[in-house]
């Protein structure tokens, strides 16, 4: 028989949160915002936040979540484009991944394709159009990406969208208007203290964090402290799963580029391009650039990632100069906890884990995390194991379909002019799950039953895209689809709305500029 675990009525009544940066604050406006805390007096949400520790922003990349994020915490649209720095992201542009060549380009948009559930279009493509850009086919948002289009018109109401879309921000200014947004709106108390010590009762909960002035007490503690990971890892000593066999980058070099001018068109996708030893992220603000080369430091040293880095900004004619001691160097290991939520304390953000940005996955697993323990907080310490279980139960499911995801990226590569290229792209470092779905892959397309779960935090429609953007195909069993005939007219129907929005939608640099001005907006 299982030994029944000891019960508790003690009341979850007070939630500390350990570390600020968009992780602790994007947590806590979750939490506060879903509890009411601010007008509810049996809750309370404080975030303790040490004054020596240097916050490292989390990304600049964000999923479509984060509108409806934003618009549940109570944040308005047009405010946070302001204050954040903030542009509009409709996808990623994935250059030079599979065959290192100039034409070398696919895009993975956030529209679902045209035709997505009423017909089999990865069928169609297949077998009558597997030289053509799938996503260009079946998605209005290549062409917006190309014409650094907006994906909405000024009228169009906060949030709301004629082409999905996330954003591009600055990290840090995304976190300074959390904090102010949490303290005065939402009702998070907010201590500027450092952790010297962490108290514990005789079941090892946590009871309270003690700094040099005061203790804080709580009944539910989430550590957002990042990669020192001071209560899950420190404290609990709950090892990271190492996954650099599969994902061996484990460097980034990242540096903030100024535009040459104020009139430079703003990309409304972060753009990718493969090199030698990694990739480079290039995402575009109003003001200036994120740049960065994610690289594998085995196959690489700084200094040489550094030229690769310079390089490529010096080559962007829309790229003002850079000094090299403007780069700043991160390094981390890649991986996650499969525990990330032990006793009453549970982990968010890099405290959690973390992999390289390519598909911005950081911003979107707080998003995640948060929203799941703002609607699964226990009442009572009786509940605490099984939430605590459940949630890991999900979360470690979450980790590895995104290994899988970014592994796909590599295995599906053709490149083989570098050792480090010839090593990602190596079958045997995937995942078995990985390795089951390409083959089946190969003589069917891929399916809604292939996923065990309705929200996968990257669906069918993300798989197809990167399949066919990088021309996998294989050997059919079924022969052309009987939805041929709906498939084709859904082309038609995107072909029509690539002319709608075409007219339509304004450049990126237009809307922003109007936003930025409060004018009125001429579209060309």
């Amino acid at each position: 028989m299982t030994k029944a675990e000891p019960q508790t009525t003690t009341p979850v009544n007070s939630i500390v949160i350990a570390g600020g940066g968009a992780a602790g604050w994007l947590t806590a406006a979750i939490i506060a915002a879903e509890h009411n805390v601010k007008d509810n007096p049996a809750l309370s949400v404080t975030l303790v936040e040490s004054p020596d520790v240097r916050i490292l922003g989390v990304g600049e990349g964000t999923w479509p979540t984060m509108r409806d994020t934003l618009r549940k915490i109570g944040i308005d649209e047009r405010t946070f484009m302001l204050e954040c720095d903030a542009s509009f992201k409709q996808g990623t542009s994935f250059n030079r991944w599979h065959r290192n060549n100039a034409a070398d380009t696919y895009y993975h948009p956030f529209d679902l394709p045209a035709g997505f559930f009423e017909a089999d279009i990865a069928a169609w493509w297949q077998h009558h159009r597997p030289d053509a850009a799938f996503a260009d086919l079946f998605s209005t948002q290549v062409m917006l990406c190309q014409q650094h289009r907006a994906p909405k018109q000024p009228h169009t109401p906060g949030y709301a969208a004629v082409a999905n879309y996330g954003y591009h921000l600055d990290a840090n200014k995304f976190a300074d208007l959390l904090k102010r947004h949490c303290t005065e709106n939402l009702g998070v108390r907010h201590i500027r203290e450092h952790i010297d010590a962490i108290e514990t009762d005789e079941a090892d909960n946590i009871t309270a964090l003690v700094g040099k002035h005061q203790r804080i007490d709580g009944e539910l503690f989430v550590d957002c402290t990042g990669f020192a990971a001071r209560l899950i890892g420190q404290h609990y000593g709950i090892e990271q799963t190492p996954v650099e066999q599969s994902l061996c980058n484990n460097c980034a070099l990242a540096v903030q580029a100024p535009y040459v001018s104020d009139e430079v068109p703003i990309a409304s996708a972060t753009l990718s391009t493969a090199q030698s030893c990694g990739w480079i992220w290039d995402i575009g603000l109003p003001h200036r650039k994120g740049v960065g080369y994610v690289h594998s430091a085995a196959h690489c040293d700084t200094d040489e990632a550094a030229k690769t880095l310079l390089a490529y900004l010096n080559a962007d004619e829309k790229t003002a100069s850079v000094r090299e001691d403007a780069i700043r160097e991160i390094r981390f290991t890649p991986g996650y906890r499969q525990k990330t939520w032990v006793n009453n304390c549970v982990a968010v953000g890099t405290s959690a884990g973390f992999f390289e940005p390519l598909e911005a996955s950081a911003l979107v697993m707080i998003e995640l995390s948060a929203s799941h323990i703002a609607r699964q907080l226990p009442s009572t310490m009786t509940a605490m194991a099984a939430t605590s279980r459940h949630f890991n139960q999900v979360f470690n499911a979450k980790w590895q379909r995104i290994i899988d995801f970014l592994k796909l990226h590599y295995v599906l590569s053709r490149r083989e002019d570098s050792q480090y290229w010839r090593d990602m792209r190596d079958l045997s470092s995937a995942s078995l799950q990985l390795q089951d779905w390409l083959t089946q892959w190969r003589e069917r397309p891929a399916s809604l039953n292939d996923f065990m779960y309705n929200d996968e935090i990257f669906p069918l429609a993300s798989y197809q895209y990167i399949l066919y953007g990088m021309q996998f195909t294989g050997t059919l069993r079924q022969p052309a689809s009987r939805t041929d005939a709906q498939t084709e007219h859904f082309l038609k129907l995107n072909e029509q709305r690539k002319q709608q929005q075409r007219s339509g939608l304004p450049e990126n640099r237009a809307f922003i500029n109007a936003l930025h001005n409060g004018e009125a907006l001429t579209i060309r």
